[in-house]
């Protein structure tokens, strides 16, 4: 094993002679991290891409790697190859307490995510933007504030191109804007946003961690290593979040929906009045297509990421007029006889669901399950009983949320989205809503929440006809 100065020189760039380096994770992540280890490597490190499964449907890019030099083990995990490693780059979708990882630690290997490794080489300074839900929205949305605001900005992180990919085009960038998930925030040690937006916190992902304090502290590492040069944008309605508000060394732009915050972003009525930047602008979001009380946060909070850097006004106004959503977040499909319908397939958790339900006053029929991530649904009682008209549950979860929320509204239970659908159909009413909400992952029935979203709006279109 090579000494930590030695892991050191490497990281930086430096050329340090029979180093072993191995990539855990064979997705659009780890090939890219592997591919930019050999190019800097300079034929001196041994760089090893491992992953549990054959990685089926990927021959041209393992053929590639195989090409810039780098070792495959594929089929599944070698524990000698990890304690023999000098230094292991993980994926975020990669868990840090697999045996193989847990060894190395005990024979002091050095561990890593793409974040830190990526971090480490861009070099213009980095927008980041974290929180259980919401982080996709707001990324794209601070990206086209900027850029529509004459700032060189590229986005990318857990959206789009993985950071480790962004290296080169960073250079001729102002700023990068990353969205960063609790996955990559675990192995970070030095990696520093200028700015980090911590959107909010609700529990997720507790069937990868021990208990929900380990995952608040994750997302907390955003601000880690943030000094009073550095900013934070703030959920001010999140008591979580502001429980956890005076560490942060940054300085703080808090927006809120419930309350006026000088010099932050808060909603006065139905527009949103930004003080954090150089002048205060009013913006009206009845006039975007982000809709829900979600998107009131994310946009306040895009906004008060792009005034720490000196944007807003007009141009930020322009751009987010012309922004849409991406598919399957609160995307309305169609409406049929006075009754609208919703696919917000991406609400994978409990809070993402309570803000879905919170959009809509009432009249909600609501489709929930899936895989239950291992929260309570108790949270949802008081916006269910009352928003929703009647509950329809689907997947592994549906007994779990049947027993939590089947008492308070009318609840069926089907074996698919089809069945769902069809019992809905025999109960709307002019002026109800119909929402997919799930509140869970998909993976029961889906390979992803896209699908599921897409499984939905072909349901939907083939009972209910055209938009009318």
């Amino acid at each position: 094993m090579v000494s930590g100065g030695d892991v050191d020189l490497f990281l930086s760039g430096g050329e340090v002679p029979a180093i072993n380096v191995l990539v855990v994770g064979g997705g659009v992540t780890g090939f890219g991290t592997a591919r930019f280890l050999a190019g800097i490597s300079k034929g001196g490190a041994r760089i090893t891409l491992s992953d549990a499964g054959d990685l089926p449907g990927k021959e041209e890019e393992l053929r590639e790697l195989e090409e810039f030099g780098v070792s495959l083990e594929l089929g599944g995990h070698r524990e000698e190859t990890f304690v023999e490693s000098d230094l292991i780059i993980v994926s975020p979708g990669v868990p840090l307490y697999i045996d193989e990882i847990a060894r190395a630690m005990e024979k002091g290997v050095r561990i890593m995510g793409e974040l830190e490794l990526a971090f480490r080489f861009i070099e213009a300074p980095i927008l980041a933007v974290t929180g259980t839900n919401g982080k996709t929205t707001t990324t794209a949305l601070l990206g086209d504030i900027l850029i529509n605001s004459g700032i060189k900005a590229i986005v990318g992180g857990n959206i789009g191109d993985p950071l480790v990919n962004l290296i080169k085009k960073s250079k001729e960038a102002d700023y990068v804007v990353a969205e960063v998930s609790s996955f990559q925030l675990e192995a970070i040690e030095s990696f520093r946003p200028h700015v980090g937006a911590l959107l909010n916190i609700s529990q997720d992902h507790l069937d990868r961690y021990p208990g929900y304090e380990e995952y608040i502290e994750a997302k907390m590492k955003l601000f880690m290593n943030q000094s009073d040069t550095d900013c934070a944008v703030l959920n001010g309605d999140d008591p979580i979040v502001l429980d956890m508000a005076e560490d942060i060394a940054g300085k703080k732009i808090f927006f809120s929906r419930e309350r006026e915050i000088p010099g932050g972003v808060y909603l006065k009525g139905e527009k949103i009045v930004c003080e954090a930047g150089d002048r205060p602008y009013t913006y009206d979001p009845t006039k975007y297509f982000l809709t829900g009380v979600h998107n009131i946060e994310n946009i306040m909070a895009a906004l008060g990421s792009a005034a720490a850097v000196g944007a807003g006004g007009e141009r930020a106004d322009e751009a987010m007029a012309r922004f849409r959503p991406a598919s399957h977040r609160l995307e309305h499909v169609l409406t049929f006889e006075g009754v609208s319908f919703y696919d917000d397939s991406k609400a994978t958790n409990v809070g993402a669901a309570l803000k879905s339900i919170e959009s809509f006053g009432g009249n909600i029929h609501l489709i929930m399950g899936g895989v239950d991530k291992g929260g309570s649904y108790a949270p949802l009682i008081p916006a269910v009983v009352e928003r929703v008209k009647a509950l329809y549950l689907i997947g592994d979860a549906r007994e779990k949320i049947k027993e939590e929320l089947g008492g308070i509204v009318p609840t069926m239970t089907a074996d698919g989205m089809e069945g769902a659908v069809s019992l809905i159909g025999e109960r709307i009413e002019p002026g109800d809503v119909v929402l997919l909400a799930p509140a869970c992952s998909s993976f029961d029935m889906y390979d992803s929440y896209k699908q599921r979203g897409e499984d939905f709006k072909r349901i939907v279109k083939k009972h209910f006809g055209r938009e009318g």
